[in-house]
């Protein structure tokens, strides 16, 4: 999954992208409204939100993992179809919002994924290094700040991600039944499950703390980072969870030298495509999806066309199956080394 703020610049990107026809009065109007906006960046963070929720219980976290499998498609069909019944305008504007940045976290990650698992490697491959797991968030960390410098020329603190996204001081009660009603028609596991509202405000709680907790710390706090781990008192893998000094980061994790590389599960799957490229894609996905998701909101069109449109590839490795492909190949970035001398860097 790229981080939370690669998958905002989409979101924001899709809003205010003049291409489109059906949808284009719905982002018109996302994009006039700034509580919307934030909303459809909420959205853009897809079932990650619910990868986040370590501390509140009853705890979400299983439905990210489902979530980034399957069941997306039927997510965004019923979405749209109870924007069809009698909502009030208020809320349906909040769900198409919500579905915005939810396609668009879909295709981004679809899209994407590939692309960091091969860059930042995994367990056991291509090494039995101890960090070698944390590399994949650690790399998408370093995509959020050079992505956003190449795209905006604006560091993570100038940027403002926690500003952007609509928080639990909003009145999302009425959003969140009606995600929660859509995660029911997606999934058959979840229709017992009594708690899944709770689950999802949780999940929503425990994301606005780690989205704050990461925001640009400053560089008193990686001293401070440092000197508790040498002591034994936080985790050593804590630089993964936060954008890492951005003077520091001496990769090209954007590809931008276009380097080849390959599908992890099909080696035969190769590319030189920039991480831009692969957003730009994203986005052109998004805005074309989005109209059809606003035409089956209409009645203008049956669910079953935005339902093959979307299709049923997962969010891992974008490819159609259940469970994720068994990854092959991969040629990681020198990430172990750029990981300690940044840490180094802070004794």
């Amino acid at each position: 999954m790229p981080s939370h703020i690669s998958h905002a610049l989409l979101v924001e990107e899709s809003i205010d992208n003049t291409g489109g026809f059906s949808g284009k009065a719905l982002r018109r109007n996302i994009s006039a409204d700034p509580v919307l906006r934030k909303i459809a960046v909420l959205g853009a963070q897809g079932p990650d939100i619910f990868l986040h929720n370590h501390r509140r219980k009853p705890r979400g976290f299983r439905y990210g993992a489902i979530l980034h499998r399957k069941g997306n498609a039927d997510v965004l069909v019923d979405l749209a179809l109870q924007s069809r019944g009698e909502m009030p305008p208020p809320e349906r504007d909040e769900v198409a919002a919500f579905a915005l940045g939810y396609l668009s976290h879909v295709w981004m990650d679809r899209l994407c994924h590939p692309y960091i698992n091969y860059h930042a490697g995994w367990r056991n491959a291509p090494d039995r290094h101890s960090d070698r797991p944390w590399m994949h968030a650690f790399l998408e960390r370093i995509i959020d700040v050079q992505l956003l410098r190449h795209l905006r020329n604006l560091s993570v603190g100038e940027y403002g991600f926690v500003r952007r996204i609509a928080s639990v001081r909003e009145e999302l009660l009425p959003l969140r039944r009606h995600i929660v009603r859509a995660i029911r028609s997606a999934l058959w596991s979840s229709r017992d499950d009594g708690m899944l509202e709770r689950r999802l405000a949780n999940a929503l709680y425990d994301s606005l703390g780690y989205y704050r907790f990461s925001e640009s710390p400053g560089m008193d706090y990686f001293v401070e980072g440092r000197s508790l781990e040498r002591r034994g008192e936080i985790n050593p893998r804590w630089l993964a969870l936060v954008h890492p000094p951005e003077e520091l980061l001496m990769v090209d994790a954007l590809n931008l030298e276009r380097r080849p590389w390959s599908h992890p599960c099909d080696p035969s799957r190769s590319s030189n495509e920039t991480f831009p490229a692969l957003f730009h894609r994203a986005l052109r996905r998004t805005v074309d999806t989005f109209d059809t998701w606003a035409m089956v909101m209409e009645g203008s069109v049956p669910p079953e066309q935005l339902r093959f449109k979307i299709g049923d590839q997962n969010l891992n490795d974008g490819i159609t199956g259940d469970p994720p492909c068994r990854r092959v190949h991969c040629q990681p970035l020198p990430l172990i080394t750029l990981y300690q001398q940044i840490k180094t860097a802070f004794d």
